[in-house]
């Protein structure tokens, strides 16, 4: 007893010999971290990571709120390791951070759009300062603002800082405004600070109600077009801080002979290869649900039908399952955009993205770009040369230009032409592992695929038909010659290319199955789902030849159409009958555990 009443009484030494080794590795990390090691910060993110997610969710009571709100503090922590001063106050430091990146979204969200973009500009002024109606020039106005917070300083309560702000938002705003011809400021600072009505501005200028609501369009896209170029300059400047300009990675070649038609499946594929070794394309296309989809846009089948789902939460739910960790930076339009074959081809030329708008996400796009860059991994990217998936591995600040492919083809785009396609939209995600061993949840993506084909996929657009419901409303299109030729031969393709991998998918499930006795029972149901899904791609490839893209062939004629309809009846039997069979597998898991997954 003595003997152990003496080990108890060492072991705290030793713990805390322990835990000096620790903080005295910790510090190390940091200060390696603070001249732009990224191994050294990911080792460091690897050790805290899960301590700061508990405490971001314990602040919004919501996972996936959690882990955005915690990939954005961990992004501006990166940027921001050079003002750490004392290293033994990371973790503090880090949970400041994800706080305040957690109050600023929850506050964002309590906000419409219009008032946030208001409040950007007014600074909440009262109605004490109804006196500035009469003050036409900008200058003047600003002179008044300044007078103002010295009023404000002598009253009791007033906190100095804040002063500070405000001055250095009047700066930032004199900055904006100098974008502005002299009738555009005054109807922009008679709106946004007086908050006079349009009516009350077209008597005050002398203009027509019309004349006031040009101005005002205007002036704010004018101002919201120079907020976004100075916050892109303020966010290199401050990585350039960490002396961080140019960094490409290897290129991927991949795309030079795709696998697949879906440029999804390839670009996630591609980027999983850089983390380390990657589920084969097949893996890839069954668990993110993709060799399963099914979405069309009645009448035309319009060529984005393929592509018609919620991005994010599609392909980070499917990363999430193969056991990644995402975070994506999106702004899509709700409805299907351009044909982007069927445009004036000078539509999709860099001089054309040039006169577009800048895109409102664009600076976090290109921060989740390079902090994905950063830690040797191309980011997924929407739209680089026509709506469809694509990797950036590379970016020069120099330049101002990223390095990027896509089916199309390789080479640099602009920094301000992210988000400037055809149809204008932003996605970008970015993808990591914690380097443990990684798990695919088969039940949670076979439990998502048939959600899909019962039509309860909650992920896909408005106007869209999805899943086994899908195969009436083609048949309908058909019927009534309303196809336009090129979309539909690209629905065609694509289901082609998924159905193959769906096929080759449970093939590769059953031979993983085969070396392990507790799931040798189900892989009868596996080859049997191998062999339906092998027997829908042959009809489609029916449908292929018929119909080729980009031609694609003469389906508005009855023989064709005709044609058509009975191969879709035999391949939709054929998908209801995959769907009894997949029902029947997840049954089966469900008997042996209450989640499968494969390592």
């Amino acid at each position: 007893m003595d003997e152990l009443a003496d080990n108890r009484h060492i072991r705290p030494g030793e713990d805390e010999t322990f835990e000096n080794r620790q903080k005295q590795s910790d510090i190390g990390l940091i200060q390696r971290a603070q001249t732009g090691d990224t191994e050294a910060f990911g080792e460091l993110i690897h050790r805290y990571r899960g301590q700061l997610f508990r405490y971001v969710r314990a602040l919004t009571y919501d996972s996936y709120l959690a882990e955005d709100i915690l990939q954005d503090g961990l992004i501006r922590a990166f940027i921001h390791m050079g003002q750490l001063q004392n290293a033994e106050r990371f973790m503090a430091w880090m949970q400041r951070i994800v706080r305040n990146q957690a109050y600023s979204h929850m506050q964002r969200q309590k906000q419409q759009r219009e008032q946030h973009f208001s409040s950007f500009f007014a600074f909440g002024f009262g109605a004490d300062d109804a006196s500035w109606s009469d003050q036409d020039s900008l200058d003047m106005t600003l002179n008044h603002l300044l007078n103002d917070t010295e009023r404000r300083s002598q009253e009791t309560g007033y906190d100095p800082y804040q002063a500070v702000a405000q001055q250095e938002m009047r700066n930032n705003l004199h900055e904006l405004l100098g974008c502005l011809n002299e009738r555009e400021q005054q109807v922009f600072t008679s709106y946004w600070m007086e908050q006079l009505s349009p009516q009350e501005m077209a008597c005050k200028f002398n203009l027509t109600s019309a004349n006031v609501y040009q101005l005002l369009s205007r002036s704010r896209k004018k101002v919201s077009q120079l907020h976004i170029h100075l916050s892109v300059e303020e966010m290199l400047a401050e990585w350039n801080s960490l002396g961080q300009h140019r960094v490409i990675l290897e290129e991927p070649l991949s795309f030079r002979a795709p696998q697949t038609w879906n440029s999804a499946a390839a670009s996630i594929h591609e980027m999983l290869g850089y983390i380390g070794p990657s589920p084969s394309l097949p893996m890839v296309m069954g668990m993110s649900g993709l060799a399963f989809r099914l979405t069309i846009l009645p009448q035309d089948l319009h060529i984005a039908g393929p592509t018609a789902y919620n991005f994010k939460e599609v392909l980070t739910r499917g990363l999430h399952h193969m056991g990644y960790r995402s975070h994506a930076v999106e702004a899509l339009a709700s409805e299907a955009g351009l044909n982007a074959n069927l445009v004036d081809p000078l539509m999709l030329e860099e001089k054309a993205k040039g006169k577009r708008l800048l895109n409102p996400r664009l600076v976090r796009a290109l921060s989740l770009i390079r902090y994905s860059i950063h830690r040797g991994i191309p980011a997924v990217v929407w739209d680089l040369n026509i709506p469809e998936f694509g990797l950036i591995y590379g970016y020069d600040d120099a330049a101002r230009t990223l390095y990027g492919t896509d089916f199309i083809k390789s080479g640099t785009i602009p920094y301000d032409h992210v988000g400037r396609g055809v149809n204008q939209e932003v996605f970008v995600l970015a993808a990591e592992s914690d380097g443990m061993i990684r798990e695919m949840n088969l039940r949670a993506a076979l439990t998502d695929v048939l959600a899909h084909y019962r039509g309860e996929d909650p992920y896909t657009l408005p106007n869209t038909v999805s899943g086994l419901a899908a195969y009436a409303v083609w048949r309908e299109a058909l019927e009534n010659r309303w196809l336009e030729p090129n979309g539909h031969a690209y629905n065609i393709a694509v289901l082609w290319d998924a159905r193959r991998y769906a096929s080759d998918f449970f093939k590769e499930l059953s031979v993983k199955w085969a070396s392990t006795t507790r799931y040798f029972s189900l892989i009868p149901l596996c080859l049997q789902a191998e062999e339906l899904y092998r027997n829908m791609s042959q009809r489609l490839n029916m449908l292929k030849q018929c119909f080729p893209f980009p031609d694609g062939g003469l389906p508005n004629e009855k023989l064709h159409a005709d044609q058509a309809i009975s191969i879709l009846l035999e391949i939709e039997e054929l998908e209801r009958a995959a769907v009894v069979v997949v029902k029947a597998l997840l049954e089966g898991m469900a008997q042996h555990s209450p989640e499968i997954v494969m390592v």
